[in-house]
């Protein structure tokens, strides 16, 4: 019978501003190569991510130098990451936490979410961009259910970075080895796993109930999953030590290499950026 003491506005979001963010797990002591982690950042912008969100538990002091360098240019967005307990008393750092946190903020903020880590690379073996990708194989339904599709799986494959380089001759492979771009250097994967198993998803933000970290633990109603082919894209998952899941049979796989003459300059000229222009030791 009057008028209201507060307004409340509420504001229907328009188009996403980002295509496709990328969200890392909490990032402490172990992530220490720089020319990994530009190599990984530089990589996944060429497949068509446009932000990144890493969360900072302790980062080292020489990677948080480059990661602040990438959130000054509007690429990296870095969340302070405090646990109120001992680490040891909850997985990984809160690794279920952090992926919520930063698929639910990307709600009306971005298009799709990609979570994997630093090691991990998702290769399109024919699209250039996994927005594209994305487009194509969600913009469809499941025809046993009639669901839409929410979120892409990709499976998993191991690649040996603690073999020898592969005998493999292209034309930046002089620049791969001397600023130690390791992903170009190893070609010998593992065979690839089944669907659910080490695998990682690309999601539709609206979508998402509850996610586990290789599975969907639960969509919201009518949506589904959408397991990639290997013929279409591959989770590269590059493993510094012998990992017992990695198995037979073993074979040489060049599809990333291919992609070396668009990147590998562009990683070079970041990397003597950061150097001249930060004093970061590459």
């Amino acid at each position: 019978m009057s008028s209201p003491i507060n307004v409340f506005p509420v504001n229907y979001p328009g188009p996403p501003n980002n295509n496709l963010t990328r969200c890392y797990p909490a990032v402490h002591g172990n992530l220490t190569d720089v020319n990994t982690l530009v190599t990984a950042l530089e990589t996944n912008r060429y497949f068509g991510t446009d932000k990144f969100i890493f969360y900072n538990y302790s980062i080292p002091e020489q990677v948080n130098k480059v990661l602040l360098q990438y959130e000054r240019e509007g690429i990296v967005e870095m969340r302070n990451w405090r646990l109120p307990f001992p680490p040891e008393e909850i997985h990984y750092l809160g690794q279920m936490a952090s992926m919520h946190d930063c698929v639910f903020s990307q709600l009306g903020v971005a298009k799709y979410v990609l979570l994997a880590d630093v090691d991990e690379i998702v290769v399109p073996k024919n699209n250039v961009s996994l927005v594209d990708l994305a487009d194509r194989l969600l913009n469809t339904k499941d025809p046993r259910s009639q669901k839409k599709y929410g979120a892409l799986m990709f499976q998993n494959t191991f690649f040996s970075l603690y073999e020898n380089e592969t005998k493999y001759m292209f034309s930046e492979k002089k620049i791969a080895k001397k600023f130690r771009m390791k992903a170009f250097l190893h070609t010998n994967r593992s065979r690839i796993n089944g669907q659910n198993y080490r695998s990682k998803l690309l999601v539709k933000p609206e979508a998402v109930d509850l996610i586990h970290v290789h599975i969907m633990e639960k969509f919201l109603p009518d949506w589904a999953m959408y397991v990639v082919s290997p013929e279409v894209a591959l989770l590269h998952h590059y493993r510094e030590k012998y990992d017992s899941q990695s198995l037979a049979p073993w074979s040489q796989d060049f599809t990333f290499i291919k992609h070396s003459s668009s990147l590998i300059p562009n990683i070079k000229k970041r990397l003597l950026n950061l150097q001249s222009n930060l004093g970061i030791k590459i």
